[in-house]
């Protein structure tokens, strides 16, 4: 039997990297040493498996870990999680169609929402959106299928909210009663890095490692 593992307080953990040759296997390569640091073990002890649906988890000594992978241009990121299901996805800011991508991917308040923003914002607006929801999507195990990229987010009245530079952020509801967490830690210059959580992660911190390939 493989059980859901409780290391001292649950957290998620993060680790980001450059990649080093092949990208799939540097973020396996890298999965391994974020879940070995996290439990405490080496990283041959550990046996990375996926769920019938696609989603990576970490088996040591019986005990099981919930994690996640994201890699794209110039960056892998692998998050964590020792308190529930976990979802993290990272996208380099680039210059974009963001409100004729909007509206094509996403739902009439999602892309009012991106077009309410000054033109120099709109390629962050939409990549805020887009990596909520491929996050919150794989938190749920179900990517962005099942009507992910139409799911809701909470878009904040004010716009774009500001970056945390340097502080610390913890798992929040993305609604009351969703039973779906979600955050944006502080990320490289010129990305976009949210980390989703399943039930049962609300409150839970965040924390990021950047780390050598």
């Amino acid at each position: 039997m493989v059980v859901t593992v409780s290391v001292a307080a649950s957290r998620v953990e993060v680790w980001l990297a450059v990649p080093v040759g092949d990208q799939r296997r540097h973020a396996k390569a890298l999965l391994r040493r974020a879940a070995a640091a996290v439990l405490g073990v080496g990283a041959y002890e550990l046996d990375v498996a996926r769920e019938p649906g696609g989603r990576p988890y970490v088996v040591s000594r019986s005990v099981r870990v919930n994690v996640s992978v994201s890699h794209t241009r110039g960056l892998t990121a692998v998050a964590v999680c020792t308190g529930g299901d976990v979802g993290v996805d990272v996208e380099p800011v680039r210059a974009l169609p963001a409100v004729a991508l909007a509206r094509r991917w996403f739902g009439e308040q999602d892309a009012r929402w991106i077009e309410g923003h000054d033109a120099a914002l709109r390629d962050r607006a939409l990549l805020w959106v887009w990596t909520h929801k491929e996050a919150l999507g794989k938190a749920r195990g179900t990517g962005l299928a099942r009507g992910g990229r139409l799911g809701p987010v909470p878009l904040p009245a004010g716009g774009l909210p500001p970056e945390p530079a340097g502080r610390p952020v913890a798992l929040r509801e993305i609604f009351p009663g969703a039973g779906l967490t979600s955050a944006f830690p502080e990320a490289p210059e010129g990305y976009v890095l949210c980390v989703a959580g399943g039930p049962g992660t609300e409150g839970v911190p965040v924390s990021v490692t950047r780390v050598d390939g």
